[in-house]
């Protein structure tokens, strides 16, 4: 998992320290990693499963910002920045991820700069993703910003069928799908209704269908090029 993490750049003594300054810890659903307003005490580490980052919003609300997956790096902005967390992270599932305390991560950081440039490059991936976010909230309908998730999600969790449709199992609820593109959750079950009866998509639970994924491609495509 190493290989294939921020931390793929240290060398073979800079993992030894890594070693020594880890613990491995195993989450339920739901369960906490971290609150917003916690010191940051070290940096998180995804091995397994699926966390999901959420922040409050001026109304008390949990807004789900992004899902974190193995290999993810989480709560380094708390220990860089030396400000407590602005998020609160817990897992949605099973999941095992590691924890490598501050101490450790400061040291490894004054022995090898390529750690901090890929919390850099981390960063800067991030901002993108935020202006890539505020671009389609401003020109996509709420509509296409579903079908827009739906095609994320399917990328990653997604399945053929025999038949040639696409099956996908939901990491997160309908309220979570409606925080993660801006809307009401009485907007996104309308818009649900509104795909089962155009033959787009079909949910049953957190199961979902889709006989075409183009179908859910030709549903941006138009609003892109507009």
């Amino acid at each position: 998992m190493r290989k294939r993490s921020d931390w793929s750049v240290l060398g073979q003594d800079e993992v030894t320290l890594l070693a020594s300054g880890q613990s491995s810890y195993s989450y339920s659903a739901g369960e906490s990693l971290y609150s917003m307003g916690e010191a940051g005490d070290g940096v998180y580490c995804v091995c397994s499963g699926t966390v999901a980052i959420r922040r409050l919003d001026a109304e008390g609300n949990s807004v789900l910002l992004q899902l974190a997956y193995p290999g993810d790096s989480l709560g380094y902005e708390a220990v860089l920045t030396g400000e407590p967390h602005r998020c609160n992270a817990e897992a949605l599932g099973p999941a095992n991820v590691c924890h490598i305390r501050s101490q450790t991560v400061r040291a490894l950081l004054d022995k090898n700069p390529n750690l901090g440039l890929q919390f850099l490059r981390r960063t800067a991936a991030s901002l993108d993703d935020a202006q890539d976010k505020l671009v389609h909230h401003a020109t996509l309908s709420n509509r296409a910003k579903l079908a827009h998730l739906l095609l994320i999600l399917m990328d990653r969790y997604g399945r053929l069928t025999a038949d040639g449709a696409s099956t996908l199992h939901l990491p997160v609820s309908r309220r979570d799908l409606a925080s993660m593109i801006g809307a009401r959750h009485e907007t996104v079950s309308r818009i649900i209704g509104r795909f089962e009866t155009d033959g787009i998509a079909y949910f049953s639970g957190r199961s979902v269908r889709i006989p075409q994924v183009n179908a859910l491609v030709e549903e941006i495509r138009p609003q892109l090029v507009g």
